[in-house]
């Protein structure tokens, strides 16, 4: 297993709500409206083209919240709405919702909380879980029977850029090894294929993920927020981007994206679900994806 020099995290009393709809960015992307669970502000993996780098959350805080009486609370509340634009909430999107798994076991609790009180009701309540780990993190899912309200999500990459810009998290195969473990045990699996990275050969993780045959599968390339770009703009892989429209985010121009995203999408089209992250409506209609049902990892559907 990989391992990372980044301090232990420290828990901390929550500063807001541990859930939080957010709204898609950049508006003009085909994205589902979907709540945050914040569970942790932070990052033990430390991976080149994050975020979180340049964000309130602060990269470095690695400040975790405890599942106590008052998540709980809040989790009740919520899968207690049947009014609600979207019935999924998201656990990597302001942290992995693995990486302080071992430091402060959380997803035990939560999935038993879950299946008593979404999956029994018959709610379409959901938390996605959003992880560049691997089997070691996972062991909460193994020692419980699978619940439908909630999806495991792994992000892979081809071996060499995992290598060069996701410093410890789990390799790719390791993370692929975890992800088929978790589909035989019962568990719904999905999988994000990015960022995809020029220069970089997607061969042998297209075809580990046309094996797997998750349920889902949602593709995207790199791409920053205008204000990542100062920060990391120096690296070599950012290049590429190019600067955006006023509203929008640093992109590789629509050949190159379109590139990248048909390797993957001509071998995995007949196997599995497919749908991209951030991207504009023309690149889906391009690709013959489902942009009206937005088919993409933050659909609980």
């Amino acid at each position: 297993m990989s391992t990372t020099s980044t301090p232990e995290p420290k828990a901390a009393a929550h500063p807001r709500n541990y859930l939080e709809l957010l709204h898609k960015t950049p508006v003009n992307t085909v994205c589902p409206n979907f709540f945050i669970l914040d569970h942790a502000h932070g990052c033990t993996f430390d991976c080149s083209y994050c975020f979180l780098k340049d964000s309130e959350y602060g990269f470095k805080a690695n400040a975790v919240f405890p599942g106590h009486e008052e998540l709980y609370r809040q989790l009740s509340e919520w899968i207690a709405r049947d009014d609600l634009e979207t019935f999924l909430a998201n656990a990597g999107n302001v942290a992995d919702s693995l990486a302080f798994e071992k430091t402060r076991p959380m997803w035990g609790n939560l999935i038993e909380f879950m299946r008593e009180n979404a999956e029994k009701a018959g709610k379409p309540h959901t938390l996605l879980v959003v992880t560049k780990a691997g089997v070691e993190q996972c062991e909460a899912f193994f020692a419980h029977a699978p619940c439908r309200n909630i999806i495991v999500s792994f992000s892979v990459n081809a071996p060499n850029a995992a290598r060069e810009h996701e410093k410890g998290t789990a390799t790719p195969q390791e993370r692929l090894e975890a992800a088929g473990k978790l589909r035989e045990h019962g568990w719904r699996v999905r999988i994000r294929l990015d960022p995809m990275i020029i220069g970089y050969d997607y061969g042998w993780v297209i075809g580990a993920i046309r094996d797997l045959a998750p349920e889902r599968v949602t593709l995207g390339t790199l791409r920053a927020d205008p204000t990542l770009m100062p920060i990391v703009g120096d690296q070599a892989i950012f290049q590429r981007l190019e600067e955006p429209e006023p509203g929008s985010i640093w992109r590789y121009p629509y050949a190159d994206r379109m590139t990248l995203y048909t390797q993957a999408a001509d071998r995995l089209r007949d196997v599995t679900s497919l749908g991209l992250c951030e991207e504009m409506p023309d690149v889906w209609d391009a690709l013959g994806f489902d942009r009206g049902n937005k088919t993409c990892n933050c659909n609980p559907l």
